[in-house]
């Protein structure tokens, strides 16, 4: 059920959580006020206020964890699309140092990080982040940098830098597909939601007496409670919800193009 949440879009990924939680609190008011149980929690009316926020901490405990994984996982993936920004500089100067000898390396890079924002990127943001692992353009770099006519004529010091180069561009990539496709345990989010439920049955308790004051109080927290759960939801998946900036790796390609 998350799951299927997460992969319906930005919209529905604001839009659901509104919808549901709000039936919810009606929900909870018709039971508490106009349902056939009405005397029942008539006789319950006395509970204190502050009951509610042993509920509430704990909630916000939960939900603040869900955050910070999230925010996490946005935070390396940023690091992972530097970190193969990084490696192609590293072996583009590199490329220019040795001059015409190691075009066939330059154009292989440049090519990889074109297919990295033309192809990769876009459909991480469309597919909701996973994507099929396409290694055409990361052999090609590799095999380039390998081939016995470069590395015969290439100082050693210069290879070692430049496989140095290729290993940070294989580990960014790695990182950043992994991270595409992941998020936050199930059990994570079923936890604050359930918290999140269970403080809108602790507001509701509280307020048994007046109908039009237990409303207004579960609108108040039900909309933090769907504000919360939808910001949350929208930077899960860190390619498909909350864009990582490519900036570095166009850096990158522009400044071999200016050459």
């Amino acid at each position: 059920m998350i799951d299927l949440w997460l992969r319906s879009g930005s919209v529905g990924i604001v839009l659901i959580p509104f919808v549901v939680l709000y039936a919810i609190a009606w929900l909870i008011v018709w039971v508490t006020h106009q349902s056939p149980a009405r005397p029942y929690f008539a006789s319950c009316v006395g509970i204190p206020g502050p009951f509610f926020a042993s509920v509430a901490v704990m909630f916000g405990l939960f939900a603040a964890f869900l955050a910070n994984d999230v925010q996490r996982r946005d935070s390396e993936a940023q690091a992972a699309v530097q970190r193969e920004a990084d490696g192609v500089r590293t072996i583009l100067r590199i490329t220019e140092a040795l001059g015409p000898n190691a075009e066939p390396v330059k154009t292989a890079t440049i090519r990889y990080v074109q297919s990295v924002l033309d192809e990769d990127l876009p459909a991480m943001r469309e597919r909701g982040g996973a994507i099929t692992e396409d290694l055409g353009a990361i052999r090609n770099l590799g095999v380039a940098m390998l081939a016995p006519s470069f590395t015969a004529s290439t100082p050693i010091a210069a290879q070692n830098a430049m496989l140095g180069g290729l290993v940070s561009v294989r580990a960014g990539r790695l990182t950043r597909l992994t991270l595409a496709g992941d998020t936050s345990a199930p059990i994570n989010w079923l936890a604050t939601i359930m918290l999140g439920i269970l403080t809108q049955i602790a507001i509701a308790v509280v307020q048994l007496d007046k109908m039009r004051p237990q409303a207004l109080a579960l609108f108040v927290f039900t909309t933090a409670f769907a504000t919360t759960v939808a910001l949350i939801g929208l930077g899960e998946k860190p390619f498909s919800g909350r864009a990582i900036d490519d900036s570095p790796l166009r850096a990158a390609i522009a400044s071999a193009e200016r050459l």
